[in-house]
């Protein structure tokens, strides 16, 4: 007071609050009680610093959309519908920029702020993916001067200076190679090690996953953060009048046992067929078995044993589901089985919990991890064991109600919210300001 003020030092004073009065267009500084006429320079400095703020203050995202498909969003597809939708609609400051390589439903166009861009060629082969991510996405995400790249498949554009964070849902091309067309297989071998030596961060789904993401690639474990999957909302208990539409529509009115994922090597459907034989041989009952999701690869035996099965009539093959009908489809089961021999995180778990139905998976990877306490658990070779369970579930009303209640109070765990906002913050954290 009665001083020389230092017009630019007080600007750069953070915590003081600046306002310009609209009627006498003087610089008000409220916490000091001070009026200054405002100099050419002066308005210069006030007009830098508010574009500084604003700038800190918002993020522009690009994404890596091309799972998000109408006709088939499946593992990948679900993760990024969920968190993204999340993000951009609870995030209206920023710009999110949609990279699609193929025309795309709008409803995956999340929210105002959401501009998508559709870039050819479609990446139908691994070659494409490359060249997709290293020209036409990237020059794109370079012009549009993103602060940060987000992959929810693990695939990054090379040669890029703006952060990147990819996510990783598992290995199972290392510890299942045979698993893998050869052409896929190649491509996971020759470039994955760069992608992950080049992103700034690795997300991923478990605790599991984490630990053969850095055993498999020797990456730092404070490079990797885990962030847990969440339950889609439509999945929910149903009424009974439901259930008996459902299983009038999948199984002539008869209750089923169902596996809901891809038909695949790795999902070890062999042993959950062989085991339904035995159940079916040795405990007579009505029960069906579903096997939901479309015929991925090498399918031929498992289409083979259906066809040879003495109990192939009460086998049912509807194909790829979508979520809409994948809910009550699951809701109506009398228990959700998923041998799956390798699993990132185990989707169908949770979801099938939340359902409020009973879940029998196998005892490896990430499953034990996922179901916690609120499973029967079997080694998934075990035919006998599997047969086992499904006994137990189809003869012990108390045993599905206690599996019930534990199951919903471990699906309350896994949130899509939850996992928005953990992924929203890495972005942040890593985002070029």
């Amino acid at each position: 007071k009665g001083g020389k003020i230092n017009h630019l030092s007080l600007l750069r004073t953070k915590k003081l609050r600046l306002c310009v009065s609209r009627y006498n267009r003087q610089v008000i500084w409220r916490d000091l009680g001070i009026c200054v006429k405002p100099t050419l320079r002066l308005c210069a400095e006030i007009i830098g610093l508010f574009c500084a703020h604003t700038q800190n203050d918002w993020m522009r995202i690009a994404l890596n959309a091309r799972h998000m498909l109408e006709d088939r969003l499946e593992g990948l597809g679900i993760v990024t519908d969920e968190v993204m939708g999340r993000m951009a609609k609870s995030h209206p400051e920023d710009q999110f920029d949609y990279y699609f390589d193929r025309k795309y439903d709008q409803r995956f166009v999340h929210s105002t702020n959401v501009t998508p861009h559709t870039k050819h060629p479609v990446t139908r082969l691994p070659i494409l993916i490359r060249y997709w991510l290293d020209h036409p996405v990237r020059k794109d995400v370079v012009k549009q001067k993103a602060n940060v790249f987000f992959s929810p498949d693990g695939f990054i554009p090379l040669g890029m200076g703006i952060p990147k964070v990819s996510m990783v849902h598992d290995v199972a091309y290392l510890r299942y190679p045979e698993h893998l067309q050869p052409r896929i297989r190649s491509f996971y071998k020759k470039w994955m090690p760069r992608y992950l030596a080049y992103t700034d961060h690795i997300i991923t789904v478990s605790e599991f996953s984490k630990r053969e993401i850095i055993a498999g690639y020797n990456i730092p474990a404070d490079k990797i953060s885990v962030v847990y999957n969440g339950i889609t909302n439509a999945y929910k208990p149903v009424s009974e009048e439901q259930k008996k539409l459902t299983r009038d529509r999948y199984t002539k009115g008869r209750p089923y046992f169902v596996y809901l994922g891809a038909i695949h090597p790795r999902k070890n459907i062999l042993t959950l067929i062989k085991a339904f034989e035995q159940f079916k041989s040795s405990h007579p009952s009505e029960h069906q078995l579903v096997l939901a999701g479309r015929a991925s690869w090498h399918t031929e035996e498992v289409f083979k044993a259906i066809a040879v099965s003495k109990w192939k009539d009460a086998i049912h093959l509807p194909g790829y589901i979508a979520t809409a009908d994948a809910t009550v489809l699951v809701a109506s089961a009398e228990a959700m089985i998923y041998p799956s021999l390798y699993e990132g995180f185990g989707l169908p778990l949770v979801e099938a919990m939340a359902c409020g139905v009973p879940v029998i998976c196998s005892h490896v990877s990430s499953l034990p991890e996922v179901a916690g306490n609120a499973a029967l658990l079997f080694e998934p070779q075990d035919v006998g064991q599997l047969t086992q369970h499904m006994k137990s579930i189809a003869e012990e009303e108390s045993l599905r109600k206690e599996l019930i209640t534990l199951g919903h109070e471990r699906s309350r765990y896994f949130s899509w919210d939850k996992a928005a906002g953990q992924v929203y913050e890495i972005l942040s954290r890593f985002a070029k300001k």
